[in-house]
């Protein structure tokens, strides 16, 4: 029983926050909150283990340069082995694409894009994360792109203007992911990676993150979207603050603080999501204390 937790919590449900909270906002803006069925929960699971199998195969390539950043270690702890750890990543793959063709064959299909850029995120010979913008790219397209078009029913919708919202999302999860890869800098740096925080410095990366959400905060004005509009301006004014003062404690709260105010929308359009992500979050914090005596998650 233990064993299985501790796979739950490898799996980084905190950093799950996107796939769910994307996805219903989404399927919210198309379908309305009324019409969420057993496929749209079928896909959405699905999904989730998708992205959770990349996060397994990201701490087995990761190993090292996660010892230098000093980031939770499961496989570093020897509280999962290296061979479950790839054992489990196949399994839930495998049942996540094949369920992903009996819903659909543009979804099995789809689901077999994402387990291929998940894969080579983080292995070699690609290893897209570890290259300047393949990392970028790769990140926001996975989430901001193929997320929503994850939703049954999405490809059949023909109006062009339906790729606005996946576009927005594309540049607020860009912005985001710039700013939380500055901390990782030291790391990636020693373990030869070429990321953007390695090549640029920290104005410079914000800056562009910046950018991205002006970008974000036009789109979400095309679409006439209150909730994403105040998202999206609220990010700005945290971004130009820590331009003015790059501190540690406000970057991470500006990475965060885009895909956590788009959680509580996910929350306000289903109020069951709500109480299950403070469950989650309370659970997490109890977890980590428990098996590895820290304090998570944790913004400072």
């Amino acid at each position: 029983m233990v064993k299985i937790v501790d796979f739950i919590f490898a799996a980084r449900p905190m950093l799950l926050l996107p796939v769910w909270s994307l996805y219903l906002i989404a399927d919210k803006y198309y379908f309305g909150a009324d019409l969420f069925g057993i496929s749209d929960f079928v896909a959405l699971v699905s999904l989730t283990l998708l992205v959770a199998g990349s996060y397994y195969i990201n701490q087995i390539y990761d190993y090292q340069s996660d010892l230098i950043n000093k980031k939770l270690g499961f496989l570093q702890s020897g509280k999962i082995s290296k061979n479950e750890m790839i054992v489990v990543y196949v399994l839930i793959s495998v049942v996540s694409i094949i369920t992903g063709f009996k819903i659909s064959l543009f979804l099995g299909g789809l689901f077999c894009v994402v387990f291929i850029l998940g894969y080579f995120y983080s292995a070699p010979p690609l290893r897209l994360k570890d290259r300047p913008i393949s990392g970028l790219l790769s990140n926001s397209f996975a989430y901001g792109i193929l997320v929503p078009l994850s939703i049954p029913g999405f490809a059949a919708k023909p109006d062009y203007l339906i790729m606005i919202m996946p576009t927005y999302f594309f540049m607020t999860v860009s912005a985001g992911y710039l700013l939380t890869i500055i901390p990782d800098r030291d790391g990636d740096a020693k373990s030869g990676k070429q990321t953007l925080a390695v090549l640029l410095s920290d104005r410079s990366i914000i800056i562009v993150a910046t950018i991205l959400l002006v970008i974000s905060l036009l789109l979400a004005l095309q679409m006439n979207h209150l909730f994403l509009i105040l998202i999206s301006s609220v990010s700005i004014l945290l971004y130009i603050t820590i331009l003015i003062s790059p501190k540690i404690n406000l970057i991470l709260l500006a990475c965060r603080l885009p895909i956590l105010l788009m959680s509580l929308l996910a929350g306000y359009y289903y109020p069951g999501y709500l109480i299950f992500l403070v469950a989650l979050l309370f659970l997490t914090r109890l977890y980590y204390k428990k098996r590895f005596g820290i304090d998570y998650p944790r913004i400072d």
